[in-house]
């Protein structure tokens, strides 16, 4: 192997930054999705949600509600998934990782229409989702082609 393919080689580099953030993902998964449906299901406005008759119910909100959710699970799983394919340097990490940033930008579009049209008056995306989607473009913005062309993922993940 030649010498700068093995200078290449390794969690080393951009990559160290991609495994910092790797590490926090599941971690804010963690403290920002208990409490966020536990307020959730544990309120009058779940009731009111989700109870036929009610001011703001609408069929769509359970299985929109409980789709949320188990994506959500589903990208904590995957998070997981994704730490273990990168410390082992797994040849599919760099696809696991542009598909699972790529579906996270979907989804909060997808449920954004979907919510836009239960609620028409609201906007398309409130303060926190436009903030949340923001985030999540910048980091595809940078880190998708990096993952695409960079020749240290090239020579770190081929096991």
């Amino acid at each position: 192997m030649s010498e700068l393919k093995k200078d290449l080689e390794g969690l080393n580099g951009w990559l160290l930054i991609v495994g910092i953030g790797l590490l926090l993902t599941p971690l804010r998964m963690l403290y920002v999705f208990p409490a966020l449906y536990v307020n959730l299901f544990g309120s009058a406005h779940w009731v009111d949600m989700t109870t036929p008759g009610t001011g703001t119910y609408h069929s769509a909100w359970k299985p929109l509600i409980f789709t949320e959710v188990a994506f959500n699970c589903g990208m904590l799983l995957a998070s997981f998934l994704l730490l273990y394919l990168f410390f082992s340097k797994k040849r599919g990490f760099p696809m696991l990782f542009i598909v699972l940033h790529v579906a996270g930008i979907l989804f909060i579009v997808c449920e954004s229409m979907i919510i836009h049209l239960i609620l028409p008056a609201e906007p398309l995306f409130d303060p926190d989702t436009a903030s949340d989607l923001v985030r999540l473009l910048l980091v595809a913005l940078i880190w998708v082609p990096y993952m695409l062309v960079s020749d240290r993922v090239k020579q770190t993940f081929v096991e």
